[in-house]
């Protein structure tokens, strides 16, 4: 059985299993984190595993996301680090009380430095408005690191039309010595904070116009109010916009495809007869809009 508790002050969760009870962990936070005595309990059904959504009655799948409203006996093998019922290892929340289950948290116990400043400013945990999730935030450039189940987390939601609570008009809240006029070093290939490999750089959506680092494996890096834009315009319908845009460009390139390739044979015939005029390219403007005029009725019908 997989043994999650979560910071009491900023919510990051550490997986305990088989340590003794009663052994401490520090945070990055400041704070410390107890191994409590488990008391894990079975709990009914009401919330949704896959979206954290609330059951209302007695449906067997979410009216959000489809996902079935049910449980598996040999699933249950996680204690979730809010009230300690026992949940599927596969499950993104607790489907008693909606806490995210993030098993990956765990992998950042020591403390760990900016990857965007010189030096080596470190990082503190902090939990994010009353979304139960923490994330590592850069005092000096207010830069976030987010683990990949954390971001997964906050997406849903803001697909869903809701942003985490707690947050300022304008984003998070960063630190005052935060600010724009804060700059790390230039814009170059950042190392992940959990495997140490350089993280891809890409425009995340292809459309949303927020340049994020990424590790595939472990999770992002945003630089000072990246996240909150970003998580605005998936909020906003953004990555529906964007791939429907895809699918037209794409359209688009290969009609003019087909069109190249349709056109290749009359081309090269046209240019034949076009310089058999007279041997040197001669024939007069009319030769030529003769075969153009052709040419476009061969293709179109």
């Amino acid at each position: 059985m997989r043994f999650l508790v979560a910071c009491p002050d900023c919510r990051r969760q550490f997986d305990v299993t088989g340590r003794p009870i009663g052994s401490r962990l520090p945070c990055s936070c400041g704070g410390e984190v107890v191994v409590p005595q488990p008391h894990a309990h079975d709990a009914a059904v009401v919330r949704c595993s896959s979206c954290g959504a609330p059951r209302t009655g007695g449906e067997r799948a979410c009216r959000f996301c489809a996902s079935e409203l049910t449980l598996h006996e040999r699933d249950l093998d996680t204690l979730c680090s809010g009230c300690m019922a026992r949940v599927s290892g596969k499950a993104r929340f607790c489907h008693h009380c909606s806490t995210p289950i993030l098993q990956g948290q765990s992998a950042l116990q020591a403390e760990q430095s900016c990857p965007a400043c010189a030096g080596s400013r470190p990082l503190r945990s902090r939990r994010l408005g009353a979304a139960n999730v923490a994330l590592l935030e850069c005092q000096s450039c207010g830069g976030l690191w987010i683990d990949k189940e954390i971001f997964e987390v906050l997406a849903d939601r803001a697909r869903a039309g809701k942003m985490p609570d707690g947050w300022a008009s304008g984003g998070i809240v960063s630190t005052p010595a935060a600010t724009e006029g804060t700059p790390a070093t230039e814009r170059t290939y950042r190392p992940c904070l959990v495997c140490g490999a350089l993280m891809n750089r890409r425009n995340y959506g292809r459309k949303s116009g927020v340049i994020v680092d990424v590790c595939a494996k472990h999770g992002l890096w945003f630089d000072l109010h990246e996240m909150d834009r970003l998580l605005r315009w998936i909020r906003d319908s953004g990555e529906e916009r964007a791939e429907k845009l895809v699918r037209e460009e794409e359209a688009s390139e290969a009609r003019l495809k087909v069109l190249s390739e349709g056109l290749k044979p009359w081309a090269k015939e046209s240019e034949k007869h076009w310089l058999s005029q007279d041997g040197r390219g001669g024939g007069g403007d009319a030769a030529l809009i003769r075969f153009v005029s052709e040419g476009l009725r061969r293709f179109f019908g």
